[in-house]
């Protein structure tokens, strides 16, 4: 009984700890942005509640968090987030940050994945910007892995 107090109390501790590092990532990313609108001329950061949501997408039970700058608005520079290659998106697991370029995400469940589907820019697959293309990434061995990334 107390071996299993004891796995549940380091079990507890450290998902607490990577719960506290994925905020401090998440604070730094959104410091940037705060900054670099505030750096043209003193622009103003507001972000939508669709901004930050988590996710477990690595499937240890622990929500992993997911910055869409889609939903960031600079009131003094309506383009400093997005393009048309799309817009900042960065995935938070642990202390690590993840920075992407997406026009769009979705996280699909396949067998045992969870899978984050990005639609990317035409030239990631031998076109331009009005071809459509997606990029899967799934977590595996400590790391976002896709066919493009191996």
């Amino acid at each position: 009984m107390n071996r299993i107090i004891g796995a549940l109390i380091v079990g507890i501790g450290m998902a607490t700890a990577t719960m506290a590092a994925a905020e401090t990532a998440e604070r730094k990313v959104m410091e940037q942005a705060r900054k670099d609108c505030s750096s043209f001329e003193n622009g103003v950061l507001t972000t939508t509640r669709k901004a930050i949501p988590k996710i477990d997408l690595t499937g240890d039970g622990v929500p992993d968090t997911i910055i869409d700058a889609h939903e960031f608005r600079c009131s003094s520079a309506a383009s400093m987030y997005c393009g048309t290659g799309g817009c900042s998106l960065w995935v938070i697991v642990g202390d690590k940050s993840y920075a992407y370029l997406a026009k769009g995400w979705k996280v699909a469940e396949w067998a045992d994945l969870k899978v984050l589907l990005l639609e990317v820019h035409g030239s990631e697959c031998g076109g331009t910007n009005l071809r459509k293309c997606v990029r899967a990434e799934v977590w595996s061995e400590g790391g976002f892995y896709s066919v493009s990334n191996p």
